[in-house]
């Protein structure tokens, strides 16, 4: 009667499968009938240490069993119709509701509680007619652990990314795998304006302390005191490897410099979160993704826009089949401005123009189109800006496995815009055009000043077209998401701590890198195509 843990999640089988020592037990209510010794053996299972996972319409259906309600105490609900039911956490310093959404919907058709037993913990309720229900509760039972939810009734609802994230720690709970949490104390390698970045995200996410700033500029360790007055300041990265209270690193510093420095820390056993982009080749990458390996730390990519509330959106209408699988994709930005004169447009220290934006955008493209990328094209132009090394404008077109296609294009001599996202799939389209925006004052005279922003300093305008059956073209503008707060940061502290999945794996962006090394040779080789498996 008993399931593997391993396959418990993510798809949760309704049956029970024998197993001679499991350390948990899933029931979803649609197991077969047990008789009296099986539930006899359960109890005695949770009651020595065992775990038990309760989900979907478990909690309903063995509410009445005379044993089964031993172990999950004394219940009483209701059953809803198939509906929106928002879930709220009820306790935000537990193991299973720990940097976790305060809230989120879910359409399901589920036994709200308005009865839970005495010594239940509550993690997750609901509203309904202005009472208060239960969704999600914890108690003990012996030396056991249990954990009994009314979502998750459908393989689909169980899928959800919050309920599914819920069952997983559910599990790491009930096998008393919930280690108690020592801040991880944080180093910043490099402090310019993504050091308040980090360290503002830092100080927020539980799990997480900002606690060391190491910059050879002691003008900037001046501002990171005055903006986080407990950080300590050190000058050379050589006592940040060699502080053994510093558990992360995270490498600010010119891209150059990001792949010595990323391995300095991981041969001292720290963790690390590498700025944008990753390194600048392949080999670097593979070095440093072996190293991390090799002494079993974390290593990441701050790849932040990952969360731009318009990348979500789009991403969202392909995951949802909207416009069908895509096939073409242009992406953009720039204008016609002078470069700035700090190192992001000097190539020998930022890696070039492909490097820069190019590290989100490419990031974004591989992304959304997942296939294997077979070929990279690289173009480069330098025609106006000769003070600076970086090229006026450079451009990379993918060609992945199945056909499909796609381009990158950064300008800084373009005086007329093209689209920001610009998308082909089979049954439609998704189109982002950029918004021109002004931030809008008044001097001491009453007189208006207007401040026009850069286009990448404003969400663009998106919008999906299709096609009906009988030939209409309908458009439709896209609301954005809200953007998460500190998604990038509150998924490091889940995976450090409680071992969840890594928001952006090394590999991933190592794939990314290999693309614009690529692109980059392609360039200096005229446009030649390059050939890539990757």
């Amino acid at each position: 009667m008993f399931c593997r843990e391993d396959e418990m999640l993510p798809s949760l089988p309704s049956l029970l499968q024998p197993h001679a020592q499991p350390h948990a037990i899933v029931l979803d209510g649609h197991e077969p009938l047990f008789d009296r010794e099986q539930e006899e053996a359960l109890c005695t299972f949770i009651e020595q240490g065992g775990g038990l996972i309760c989900l979907g319409d478990a909690a309903q259906r063995y509410r009445d069993n005379p044993v089964l309600r031993e172990l999950l105490g004394p219940l009483h609900g209701f059953l809803t119709p198939q509906t929106e039911i928002i879930a709220r956490r009820a306790s935000s310093d537990h193991y299973l509701t720990r940097r976790v959404d305060a809230a989120f919907p879910i359409v399901e058709r589920a036994y709200l509680l308005d009865t839970v037993p005495l010594d239940a913990d509550i993690h997750w309720q609901t509203t309904w007619h202005a009472i208060p229900h239960t969704l999600a509760y914890t108690r003990k039972y012996g030396q056991g652990r249990i954990f009994c939810t009314v979502l998750g009734t459908t393989p689909a609802t169980r899928e959800h990314p919050q309920v599914k994230q819920m069952l997983e720690r559910a599990m790491r709970y009930v096998k008393c795998e919930d280690i108690p949490e020592r801040p991880l104390r944080v180093a910043m390698l490099g402090y310019g304006a993504i050091g308040f970045e980090h360290g503002t995200a830092i100080n927020a996410v539980a799990g997480l302390e900002y606690a060391l700033v190491c910059d050879r500029n002691e003008a900037r360790l001046d501002q990171a005191l005055q903006a986080f007055p407990g950080v300590q300041t050190c000058l050379d990265a050589s006592q940040v490897a060699d502080d053994p209270d510093i558990d992360l690193v995270i490498v600010s510093t010119p891209p150059n410099t990001h792949a010595p420095l990323a391995l300095q820390m991981l041969r001292a056993s720290k963790h690390v979160v590498v700025e944008k982009p990753f390194c600048l080749t392949t080999t670097e990458a593979d070095e440093m993704i072996e190293l991390a390996r090799e002494r079993q730390r974390v290593l990441t990519v701050y790849q932040c826009r990952r969360w731009d509330p318009d990348y979500l959106a789009i991403q969202r209408i392909a995951q949802a089949g909207t416009v069908g699988p895509i096939f073409h994709m242009e992406t953009f930005i720039g204008g016609y401005a002078h470069p700035c004169n700090y190192w992001h447009s000097h190539e020998p220290i930022s890696g070039g123009v492909f490097y820069d934006w190019g590290s989100h955008y490419l990031d974004w493209i591989l992304q959304l189109i997942p296939d294997r990328v077979v070929s990279v094209r690289g173009i480069e132009h330098k025609r106006v800006w000769h003070d600076v090394t970086n090229a006026d404008q450079s451009s990379v077109r993918l060609s992945f496995a199945q056909g499909q296609e796609a381009e990158f294009l950064h300008s800084d001599i373009a005086a007329a815009l093209k689209p920001k996202w610009y998308i082909l799939g089979e049954r439609g389209a998704i189109v982002g055009q950029w918004r021109h925006e002004a931030v809008k004052t008044r001097r001491w005279s009453g007189d208006l000043i207007e401040e026009q922003l850069a286009p990448s300093e404003a969400l663009p305008d998106l919008r999906v077209f299709t096609r009906t059956p009988d030939g209409a073209l309908h458009e439709q503008q896209v609301t954005l998401p809200a953007a998460p707060a500190y998604p990038f940061h509150t998924n490091l502290a889940n995976h450090l701590h409680g071992g969840e999945a890594l928001a952006v794996p090394p590999e991933e962006a190592r794939r990314n890198i290999a693309v614009m090394e690529a692109a980059k040779r392609s360039a200096l080789a005229g446009g030649q195509v390059i050939t890539l498996d990757c």
